[in-house]
């Protein structure tokens, strides 16, 4: 007691404190944020691996022609862009990276025009080092987003989409393939989930309409557990033409697989989002080396503009088979008013630390890139930091990758408001520690 007296009457009592804002804290510590892509003509989405080597790898679609994918690739002395697969007057979108061994493997959708989902779209996929892409499938319809993981086991891809040309509903399966890493060619795609398979019997009335959106997968360290989430929509429009409703729910969902002798057993789906939330969309998941699984998504609160234009957002997590969901953070996310007008967020995991990075603002009318971490599997979270620190741009579509030395690595695209009109400004890259550092200062008491 004589001891803290004295340490109190020395003045010497310390507090840590944050440069703070109301879009999050600064990264205090991190390397400042770069410019990846060698222009402005980047689409919203891109993806992010680690490699052997520190190597930092990120992939986009060009957001006008000439069209194709490129590739971003560092090992601490700058950034070397590769043309990774050019493709003329097709549109490519949704391009995913992983590492096999020391090669980048790619997968991305292309097709005549993205936004007419009824047109004829394609799955490619091309690794390091070959000269031209493969069609894992066509023609599909639908968005086409995709998900991809290599392991022990092999590569494993996921997508949504369908084969049937009439989109009226938009009634997209999911899809799973596989490939062994000795191996070139993938195995034919299969459905995993069908678009209404969740739905109870008593609902799948007429006027229903069902899809399976934003699919997202993890696999465990050794490749025998896969762990697949998603978007599921169901509208149900009553045929009365004098009083007409539509009954909308959005939820999130998960299924997982054991894989076993060259084959996959599916478990039965599950139901993630409670069912007081009526409106969850793009989610996402990773699983740590214990085997928990850790699912993150975006909740909708609905007002007058509908899920297109939501009056609040907020990022859930949830552990798989441990208590209910929460929120990161009890403050509301916004979004701007054009387009895109829904956060979407991306989970990291290495050991017991997790980040979740998403885009979105709390103050101002301008997307953040805003980061929360946990060195506890998310038993508790850090307050929020401000990874894109871009007030005069906005930003989007993150994806966050944690290595061996617990450094936080972030992507994402930046693009500029002019008058109503979205225009992108580029791929932008920072890294830093996912234990948020502090300032510390005195604070003096007087007896």
């Amino acid at each position: 007691m004589g001891l803290l007296i004295a340490f109190l009457m020395a003045g010497v009592l310390v507090v840590a404190i944050y440069a703070a804002s109301g879009n999050g804290s600064s990264w205090i510590g991190a390397q400042p944020a770069v410019k990846v892509s060698p222009d402005n003509n980047v689409l919203a989405e891109s993806n992010l691996a680690l490699g052997p080597d520190n190597r930092v790898t990120v992939i986009w679609s060009t957001a006008a022609a000439p069209h194709g994918v490129f590739l971003a690739q560092t090992q601490g002395n700058g950034w070397t862009t590769t043309p990774w697969a050019s493709t003329g007057n097709l549109e490519t979108w949704n391009p995913v990276v992983a590492y096999s061994g020391t090669k980048a493997i790619t997968a991305w959708a292309q097709g005549a025009v993205r936004n007419n989902r009824s047109t004829p779209r394609a799955v490619m996929q091309k690794d390091e080092g070959d000269l031209n892409a493969q069609t894992i499938i066509t023609p599909v319809f639908g968005n086409v987003e995709i998900g991809l993981v290599v392991a022990p086991t092999g590569m494993h891809m996921i997508f949504a989409a369908t084969t049937n040309a009439d989109t009226t509903g938009y009634p997209w399966d999911l899809y799973y393939t596989h490939r062994y890493l000795t191996e070139t060619m993938w195995a034919a795609p299969t459905v995993v989930i069908t678009h209404a398979q969740v739905i109870p019997p008593e609902a799948r009335i007429a006027g229903m309409t069902a899809s399976i959106y934003e699919p997202r997968l993890a696999v465990n360290h050794d490749g025998t557990q896969l762990h697949i989430v998603w978007q599921q929509e169901h509208i149900v429009t009553t045929p009365d033409p004098m009083n007409p409703t539509t009954s909308f729910t959005l939820t999130t969902w998960y299924v997982s697989g054991s894989w076993q002798s060259g084959h996959i057993n599916w478990a039965a789906p599950q139901q993630m989002s409670p069912p007081a939330q009526k409106y969850t969309i793009r989610p996402n998941v990773a699983v740590g080396p214990t085997g928990k699984v850790h699912i993150v998504w975006t909740e909708l609160i609905v007002g007058g503009g509908g899920i297109t234009r939501p009056v609040e957002q907020y990022i859930n997590y949830r552990q798989l088979g441990g208590p209910a969901a929460t929120r990161i953070s009890d403050a509301a996310i916004m979004v701007n008013a054009q387009q895109p007008t829904r956060a979407a967020a991306s989970i990291a995991l290495r050991d017991n630390r997790m980040c979740v990075a998403w885009h979105g603002f709390y103050t101002g009318d301008k997307e953040e890139i805003i980061m929360s971490c946990s060195q506890n599997e998310g038993t508790t979270w850090s307050s929020l930091i401000n990874v894109a620190e871009s007030p005069t741009l906005l930003s989007f579509f993150p994806t966050a990758r944690i290595d061996a030395a617990n450094q936080v690595h972030v992507a994402w695209t930046e693009y500029s408001l002019v008058g109503t009109s979205l225009v992108p400004s580029g791929l932008y890259y920072r890294t830093g520690s996912s234990e948020m550092a502090r300032i510390f200062l005195p604070l003096v008491l007087r007896r």
